[in-house]
C-alpha cells in the first residue's frame, strides 16, 4: 500500500482571532471528504477520483468563506488539514501549495507515514 500523507496543515493567521477560532461548519467537498474536528479546523481528505481543480477551489473557498446554495454565508476557517493516500498525495500537496501561493494560508507541516498493518497478531509497516 502507498504511503499516507498526513496532512499538510495550512493555517490562515488572523489579527482578530486566534488560529483556532469558531467553526464555520463549511463543507464543500461532501461529508465524506471534509470533517470538522475542533473549532476553526477542517480536515479535508482528497482522492485521485476528483480533478485537482475541485480540491484547489474547495481549499481556497474554506479560507475566503463561501455562500451555500440556500444563501447561507459561511465564515472563513483558520486551519485546514489536507490528507491523501497513494496517488492522491500529489493532489493534497498541490491543493496546499495553491492556498500558500495565493497568500490565503501558510503550509505549517508536511508529514508522511506508512499505516500499520496487522498480520497474524503482529504489527508492521506496509
Amino acid at each position: 500500500q502507498a504511503p499516507q500523507l498526513d496532512p499538510p496543515a495550512v493555517e490562515r493567521p488572523s489579527p482578530h482571532r486566534g488560529l483556532r477560532g469558531p467553526l464555520p461548519g463549511a463543507s464543500m467537498a461532501g461529508d465524506d471528504d471534509t470533517k470538522a474536528t475542533t473549532p476553526g479546523v477542517i480536515d479535508m481528505k482528497v482522492t485521485a477520483k476528483k480533478p485537482l481543480g475541485f480540491y484547489v477551489r474547495s481549499a481556497k473557498s474554506f479560507f475566503t468563506g463561501l455562500e451555500t446554495e440556500g444563501g447561507e454565508k459561511k465564515e472563513p476557517i483558520d486551519v485546514l488539514n489536507i490528507s491523501g493516500l497513494g496517488e492522491a498525495i500529489n493532489v493534497a500537496v498541490a491543493a496546499a501549495t495553491a492556498v500558500d501561493t495565493e497568500g490565503l494560508g501558510k503550509i505549517t507541516k508536511v508529514e508522511t507515514s506508512y499505516p500499520e498493518m496487522t498480520t497474524n497478531g503482529s504489527q508492521r509497516g506496509c
